[in-house]
């Protein structure tokens, strides 16, 4: 990370990867932070562990036995940054004023931020090795992570740490290998992509 002569804290280009990139069709359902999350795509399995949680989480409540969920998410595509906190605030910001049913939210004298905030109760997070906030593909901002989002902004990090993923690539693997070994039963319910996206977590 490096600080900008505005004060905005930005990102470095990793030392062994080229400024000119050919784009991953899978990063352009990450339209807001699309020329970050490329200069910092890699393998989900190189990522540490502090960074997978989120995935390993999401992933829990699906008809998948661990171990292959191991195995799918070996190759798979991600991308882990951090971004300014005003940078990724104003498009939270963007996000809440541009839906229907906050038309009349950039009206509002209350910072919609600090309306958010007020929803979670309080939480204490790690100051290093800190969680991602989740990013959702397409519509929307986090699939999982808006407490914690909401936690490092009232904490006045300088960072927020997001996570991109190549989901259909992901499921496409779990389901692969679930019809592999077909005689593996779970009461867990099956999941996919679209399920994946339509059923928001329990923090928001």
């Amino acid at each position: 990370m490096h600080t900008t002569r505005n004060g905005q804290v930005g990102l470095i280009p990793s030392r062994n990867q080229s400024t000119a990139q050919p784009a991953s069709a899978w990063l352009l359902g990450y339209a807001a932070f699309h020329d970050a999350l490329q200069r910092e795509e890699t393998d989900f399995g190189a990522l540490p562990p502090y960074v997978k949680l989120p995935v390993l989480r999401r992933l829990a409540g699906c008809a998948f036995t661990p171990s292959s969920v191991l195995v799918a998410l070996n190759g798979v595509r991600a991308a882990y940054i951090e971004v300014g906190t005003s940078s990724v605030a104003e498009v939270v910001r963007h996000y809440f004023s541009s839906e229907a049913n906050n038309a009349d939210a950039a009206n509002e004298t209350t910072d919609i931020l600090e309306t958010l905030a007020a929803t979670f109760p309080p939480a204490v997070v790690p100051l290093v090795a800190r969680s991602p906030c989740l990013l959702s593909p397409g519509r929307g901002i986090f699939l999982e992570g808006w407490q914690r989002f909401v936690t490092y902004w009232a904490r006045n990090d300088e960072t927020i740490p997001l996570l991109a993923v190549d989901w259909p690539t992901l499921y496409d693997r779990l389901t692969d290998n679930r019809m592999t070994n077909a005689g593996t039963t779970t009461d867990a319910p099956h999941c996919d992509a679209a399920w994946h996206v339509a059923h928001p977590p329990s923090d928001f």
